[in-house]
């Protein structure tokens, strides 16, 4: 009996033997890894750990992208956010943006956002990791100077995916060669004092030992897991376009933390976590704020060390050994309940202490401990081995995200569900395979072809752009594509984990705000800015072929005659038609855009149409001899072309549309209906607009046009009842430039109103003073056509009145006859509510004087 009993311990011994070298082998070669981060996705969620209400995300959403346009947006919108929020009193501001070059063209910008970060002094700017683009050189990309002069702080927003293609983990210091960068957290924490660094870091993991000195290497220090929320109240979010639009009290920032950053899809980064499994994937900004609300809590989470984990391993495999008993049941209900125990100890250190123990390894041992203790249930050693395959992949599966692991020549490793939908394959067919025969994607902008070979041997760490994806059933997505490279553990190849987010719901969303900006809202032809690019390509298509280009400037005669006449909605209707008897005619030989008010443009390409230019031009102006058919009855037109052809007259574009412009107004000038080919003297009146125009636009901004006061004298008893107030401007070398030339740019260029109601506000503040040193005078002002079709132009004199002081019984308004005379109802509306307001009403030419 005595034999059989030192048997049966020596038996023991020699499993518990094998079962140390086991979990010392397979703790260190993180052979349970992907099981590990199951368990561990699942215990994180039960903490459900709180989301604090000081924390606040203003998100650059797809809401403001449709309202201030597209990415990226302009500095001086950053810079007038920040004011907005700086008024709030916040405890810091945190912008996940990066500023490392200065905005060339305009300087004006960075001075007005350098202004508002010195004036906040509690802003913290990212450190982003970049390589570049030729070699394998990293570099840490910062603030470009001035910024880094006047930010509270810089952190690193460095995000690391793990081997499945989730991210849990955070570094809090980081940096090429050396880690010297605080996480953008720990900056932010460190700038309100919450954890200043005299305090040293929060827990978490140990320094690494650098065995590897090579230069240029990201390291990476202070590892901590994220406690992510799994349910419930989420981060505070506000649009960015509600603050700039002050739909957002600024006591909302009082002492907040307030992150700034991109959430809209295809704008950042789309990061799996372990909440994705509820849909919720997050941006870096989000990422980061999590970050923050674990340390400012203080429930940040340690891996526990390797070195610990072999020590938790050995007592627990031990006592297993003395837990053991080779004959009776009595230990078999005991190493039941140690999964039990271990799982629950593990979740006590988690969320009680903070602290992440893996626990596979352990629970692997004592199945494998019991089953080797009884033989009957070694037979299905070999099923439970496998079945870790198909537990490991449930973390996939869970995934809104398509997940896919390639190995290091780009062949398909693992494919989760969502992979399968937007591939179209089942992962049986695709694993083994070259990812890029699975997924065709493409570069939607040039419709070139992206290969993962290319970036596989660049050497990058990371990629996320938005592409174009077709695959093997004709499905076409767009997907938020990300590529993370992990360096492979001792001598094991890297892994690459690819990360395809559909956002083809938001970039449909996306390219409709992109259309509306690139094209005319009444008649869908791109708007000047689209076509002035589409002539700088056609200008190099020329120069490719050894071809002409002409700039065609349209006008239509006496517009606004008919809009007069007719009314608003029948001169947009006119518009329309115009529009598409150009489009039907030209159809895809020519490019037409339709560049505001009455005026199109037309690109010839010389290799593209099917007859000389002059023909063409031709057919153009004789599209327009027949009367055009409105629901209204038809309309007959005449129109002004001006020609300028490419490269004999210019050899950019906005010279050619300038030159196109100044013949089409010649033109005009000599009476409208015919053809003019630009010739050098005509560009002077041009030049001349445009230098009037920019003066136009500085004088508003500085409040320097000049008012001169002509009397007004009765004949009877020849003394002076009134004056009236006349524009007077002039030009940076003090000399007056002629009221018929300024009033006439102002008048094209719709500046007129907003001159008209300086200048009213100006006069009324005059009269109103004379008033008072016993002059009781008449004003009498101009009014232009284009102010008295202005819907809001009653509220506006009334709220100058109310300013002022000025009593309108005083006040005469000088119109032209064109417009006593208009059908307009709008205009006869203005006119009887300006009467019934004591103002008179009297007719002359505008503000010539």
């Amino acid at each position: 009996m005595a034999d059989r009993r030192q048997k049966d311990w020596g038996v023991t011994l020699a499993l518990g033997a094998a079962l140390l070298a086991l979990a010392l082998v397979s703790t260190w070669q993180s052979w349970f890894s992907e099981l590990d981060n199951l368990v561990y996705d699942s215990l994180v969620r039960q903490m459900n750990v709180p989301v604090l209400d000081d924390i606040v995300v203003v998100a650059i959403d797809s809401k403001t992208l449709a309202t201030l346009g597209r990415w990226p947006l302009r500095r001086d919108l950053h810079a007038e956010l920040l004011e907005k929020i700086t008024a709030g009193k916040p405890a810091v501001v945190a912008m996940d943006m990066i500023f490392s070059e200065p905005d060339l063209q305009h300087p004006q910008y960075d001075r007005k956002l350098v202004d508002a970060i010195r004036k906040s002094g509690r802003v913290v700017l990212p450190v982003v990791l970049e390589r570049y683009s030729s070699g394998s050189e990293l570099r840490e990309s910062l603030p470009f100077p001035e910024l880094r002069d006047v930010v509270a702080a810089l952190g690193h927003v460095h995000i690391e995916l793990e081997d499945d293609g989730i991210a849990r983990s955070a570094f809090l210091m980081a940096g090429v060669d050396r880690p010297v960068w605080p996480a953008f957290s720990l900056a932010m924490a460190r700038v309100t004092e919450d954890w200043p660094e005299s305090r040293g870091f929060p827990r978490s993991g140990k320094t690494p030992v650098y065995t590897d000195l090579s230069p240029n290497v990201w390291r990476v220090h202070r590892q901590v897991l994220i406690p992510f929320p799994a349910s419930g109240k989420d981060l505070a979010k506000i649009s960015y376009a509600d603050v700039i639009n002050g739909n957002v009290p600024a006591n909302r920032f009082y002492d907040k933390y307030v992150f700034v950053g991109a959430t809209a899809a295809g704008l950042g980064d789309n990061i799996p976590t372990p909440i994705s499994a509820h849909g919720r994937p997050v941006s870096g900004v989000e990422f980061n704020a999590y970050v923050l609300n674990g340390l400012l809590q203080d429930r940040l989470i340690v891996p526990i060390s390797l070195q610990w984990q072999y020590i938790f391993n050995a007592l627990l495999i031990i006592s297993m050994l003395l837990l053991y008993r080779p004959r009776g049941w009595r230990w078999v209900y005991g190493i039941t309940l140690l999964p039990i125990i271990v799982i629950g100890v593990d979740y006590l250190l988690l969320s009680g202490f903070g602290y992440w123990y893996p626990p596979v390894v352990m629970l692997v041992s004592i199945g494998l401990f019991f089953l080797a203790a009884n033989g009957h249930l070694l037979r299905k050693l070999l099923r439970v081995l496998f079945e870790e395959r198909r537990l490991s992949q449930t973390a996939l599966t869970a995934i809104g995200e398509a997940v896919i692991r390639l190995d290091e020549q780009g062949r398909i490793i693992k494919f989760n569900p969502m992979a399968e939908k937007l591939s179209g394959m089942q992962a049986e067919e695709a694993e083994g395979r070259g990812v890029d025969e699975v997924f065709r994607l493409v570069f939607a902008d040039t419709g070139r072809r992206f290969s993962l070979h290319r970036y596989l041997r660049s050497d990058q760490p990371s990629f996320h752009q938005v592409l174009a994806l077709k695959n093997a059933q004709g499905d076409e997505y767009q997907v938020n594509v990300g590529l993370s490279t992990v360096p492979g553990v001792n001598g094991n190849a890297p892994i690459t984990v690819m990360v395809l987010s559909d956002v083809s719901k938001e970039h449909a969303l996306a390219s409709e705000v992109t259309h509306r900006e690139t094209h005319n809202a009444l008649t869908d032809l791109p708007n000047q800015d689209l076509i002035a690019r589409r002539l700088k390509s056609a200008l190099a298509r020329a120069d490719m072929n050894n071809k002409t280009v002409a700039v065609v400037y349209l006008d239509i005669d006496y517009f606004s005659k008919i809009n007069e006449a007719r009314g608003i909605s029948v001169g947009n209707r006119l518009l329309q038609a115009v529009a598409d008897k150009l489009s039907d005619f030209l159809g895809n030989q020519v490019d037409v855009g339709h560049i505001g008010g009455d005026e199109f443009l037309l690109i010839l390409e010389e290799h593209k149409i099917d007859r000389p230019i002059d023909d063409m031009v031709g057919l153009v102006f004789a599209l327009f001899a027949r009367p055009l058919h409105l629901s209204e009855g038809d309309i007959r037109i005449s129109v002004t072309l001006g020609i300028s052809i490419y490269p004999e007259h210019a050899d950019a574009p906005e010279l050619l549309i300038g030159c196109a412009s100044a013949a089409m107004h010649y033109g005009k000038a000599e009476g409208g209906g015919q053809i003019i080919y630009y010739e050098p003297g005509m560009q002077d009146r041009a030049n001349r607009a445009l230098v009037i125009e920019a003066q136009l636009h500085q004088a508003l901004d500085s409040g320097r046009f000049d008012i001169y006061y002509q009397p007004l004298v009765d004949a009877a008893t020849l003394k002076i009842t009134g004056v009236e107030a006349l524009s007077r401007l002039k030009d940076t070398s003090g000399n007056n430039i002629p009221p018929e030339e300024f009033i006439e740019v102002a008048e094209r260029t719709g500046l007129i109103a907003e001159m008209g109601y300086q200048q009213l506000y100006k006069a009324c503040v005059q009269l109103e003073q004379w008033r008072k040193q016993g002059f009781s005078l008449r004003l009498s002002y101009n009014f232009s056509p284009r102010q008295m079709s202005s819907s809001n132009l009653i509220e506006k004199i009334e709220r100058i009145f109310k300013q002022t002081g000025f009593r309108p019984e005083f006040m005469d308004f000088e119109i032209t006859e064109n417009v006593l005379l208009s059908s307009d109802e709008l205009v006869q509306r203005v006119l009887t509510q300006i009467q019934s307001m004591g103002i008179g009403v009297t007719i002359d030419d505008f503000g010539t004087g």
